[in-house]
């Protein structure tokens, strides 16, 4: 028989035996065991390849500014995603105090952006002297997630409908009348003057508006509103109408709640997209006056720096945009920097990227 002393210890042995298998899965536990999951910041990662191509190009050797930033990207960037990375490499560049100059003679520092099925992959060129630098970042496309709204897929295209050497305060559609073509208010000699102009740009008529007590000024605002043969211009401290059809002169009144002189607001305009009735609300209005201007088409739902938005860029400071009841399309009017004339553009959501 067993000693009583011989079972005590095995007795120790076997739960000494048992608690460190214990022990052993409880460590295989820890390290096998799935932790919480962590979602990728988008922004973090774009911001972070922004970053590291920056810090890339400032320590090109003799490079100097200012520079000339040049976006080529593949045809499977959308616009709202271009600009959303060239915001984030402005930003960039800028807090490593690199110049930009918006001159053509000024040299450029090229950013070819392109996808693959894993990695977007931004390629930096520029030249230094008589040699050619290029510097090259890439991140993973998991860190960068698709448009976080599933809009359908629409194009921006636009139209220059008139241009005009004297300044464009507002223009309209000429709503129910007996030919298409536009409505315009111009400022010709401190003088507001109503223009109708068709589809091809041809003056067909000129209205001048000899407004009695209208004190000049050197930043005008304006409205005007247009429907059958009758039209509406909303001035600073007063409004006149008058008749496409008439031959007699517009009749003005003071009115309070006309456009002020010193008013910069404008009112949201936006466009309904004829893919999904999605309503997309347009910003950009007020762009300094000697730079080139953008304006940013936001699906509803969607943030202003959302790969999901709409971007176009223009010749000139965007001055005032006006749209339609039924939101088809809109009227962009801008000052282009290197003629000096006022334009009139139609901006219009199309199906298809």
């Amino acid at each position: 028989m067993q000693s009583s002393a011989e079972s005590c210890w095995q007795k120790i042995r076997g739960r000494s035996i048992f608690l460190g298998a214990l022990l052993l899965l409880g460590v295989l536990a820890a390290i096998y065991s799935p932790g919480p999951r962590v979602l990728a910041d988008s922004d973090a990662a774009l911001k972070d390849a922004a970053r590291r191509l920056a810090e890339r190009v400032a320590a090109i050797p003799g490079l100097r500014g200012p520079l000339r930033l040049e976006w080529h990207a593949d045809e499977s960037w959308s616009e709202g995603e271009g600009a959303r990375w060239q915001d984030a490499l402005r930003d960039a560049f800028d807090r490593r105090a690199l110049q930009w100059n918006e001159d053509a003679a000024t040299p450029a520092l090229a950013i070819y952006a392109a996808q693959t099925s894993t990695q977007v992959v931004l390629t930096a060129k520029t030249r230094v002297a008589d040699r050619e630098e290029i510097r090259v970042v890439a991140v993973a496309r998991a860190a960068l997630p698709p448009a976080e709204l599933p809009v359908a897929p629409v194009r921006l295209e636009r139209q220059l409908i008139y241009e005009s050497p004297d300044q464009i305060l507002d223009a309209s559609n000429l709503m129910n009348f007996r030919e298409d073509g536009l409505a315009v208010l111009i400022y010709r000699n401190f003088e507001p003057v109503i223009l109708r102009v068709n589809q091809s740009g041809e003056l067909k008529q000129t209205l001048p508006l000899r407004v009695a007590g209208l004190k000049p000024t050197r930043d005008p605002r304006g409205e005007i509103f247009s429907s059958g043969n009758q039209a509406t211009a909303q001035l600073w401290g007063k409004t006149c109408d008058m008749s496409w059809d008439s031959a007699a002169e517009p009749k003005c009144r003071s009115e309070k709640t006309s456009a002020s002189a010193d008013s910069v607001s404008a009112p949201e305009v936006s466009l309904t997209s004829p893919c999904d009735d999605a309503n997309w609300t347009i910003s950009g209005v007020g762009n300094e006056r000697g730079v080139r201007g953008m304006l940013r088409l936001i699906p509803d739902g969607a943030t202003a720096g959302s790969s999901a938005t709409l971007t176009s860029d223009f010749p000139g400071p965007v001055l005032n945009v006006s749209g339609d009841d039924n939101q088809s399309h809109a009227l962009v009017i801008i000052r282009n920097l290197r003629t000096g004339n006022y334009e009139v553009y139609q901006i219009t959501l199309v199906c298809g990227n």
